[in-house]
């Protein structure tokens, strides 16, 4: 594991001046945008709960002396891009940070409405592809920046009663290493967070949900947002995927499952590149 973090260079002079936190009214959102502004980073906070966003937004002024701007969005709705779009047209976003898209609820694929899943496919890949398309514009433009998309290792394979949720994190994370290898040389630096289970309002509300005693503990034995948060903006430079806890756990001198990834990536280039050209 590396031992720079996110100010190797210096994290307001290569993300900022200017983040977009998707996913920010609560746990690791949360906790990624009070990170990014103790950076002394501006911060777009966006999120549905506006309430919970304005309530972040006087934290972050009076804590930490940045500008912050607040977006009530839902991400799993159409037009949600142009909607971020017009509201940052006007700012020099040198970070963005997508942490959102939890299924609404656990349960089989046919016991479900369709337009549960529908509106889930939007959160994980229309507004992730629209979002990474006009914003990316912007970073390699500037020739500077960060992506970081909050994925899950359930984009790693199936499983029981998630099978969108496993199938639409399986595009964030191809997709998110894939604009790794075309954006690595042009300044602008993505990771793909890969956590599994973590302490949030969402996981708990869930446990409650299903009759799982504990669900209101101080520690129900799981990582922390701010854990999570502080590995995710050390980890960026390093891209192009990070899989928590395994990769933090990895001893001195093997090699991480996200390096594997990384080395079986480029190979897959090495190999195609001469069909399709590096252009």
């Amino acid at each position: 594991m590396s031992n720079n973090n996110a100010n190797v260079t210096n994290m307001k002079d290569r993300y900022g001046p200017w983040a977009l936190i998707a996913g920010a009214s609560h746990g690791v959102g949360t906790e990624f945008a009070r990170q990014v502004a103790a950076q002394g980073i501006n911060c777009v906070l966006l999120s549905r709960r506006e309430s919970a966003l304005k309530e972040l937004q006087t934290e972050l002024e009076n804590d930490h002396g940045v500008q912050t701007r607040v977006i009530a969005v839902d991400l799993s709705t159409e037009g949600a891009v142009d909607i971020i779009e017009a509201g940052v047209k006007d700012l020099d976003l040198g970070l963005v940070i997508y942490n959102a898209g939890a299924p609404p609820y656990a349960s089989e694929f046919l016991k479900a409405p369709l337009d549960a899943w529908q509106g889930l496919v939007r959160l994980n890949v229309t507004t992730v592809t629209d979002l990474c398309y006009k914003l990316g514009q912007r970073l390699v433009e500037r020739g500077r920046g960060g992506l970081l998309l909050v994925g899950s290792q359930a984009g790693l394979g199936g499983n029981k009663k998630y099978s969108m949720y496993t199938g639409t994190k399986g595009f964030m994370v191809n997709f998110g290493e894939s604009l790794w290898i075309e954006w690595k040389d042009k300044g602008v630096d993505v990771l793909n967070l890969l956590i599994s289970v973590v302490d949030s309002p969402t996981l708990r509300a869930q446990m409650k949900k299903s009759n799982i005693p504990g669900w209101d503990a101080p520690d129900i034995g799981v990582p922390k947002p701010v854990d999570i948060a502080a590995i995710g903006l050390r980890e960026l430079p390093h891209g192009p995927t990070f899989i928590h806890p395994e990769d933090e756990a990895t001893p001195a001198g093997e090699t991480r499952p996200g390096v594997t990834r990384r080395e079986s990536m480029l190979e897959r280039w090495a190999i195609t590149a001469p069909f399709v050209g590096d252009d």
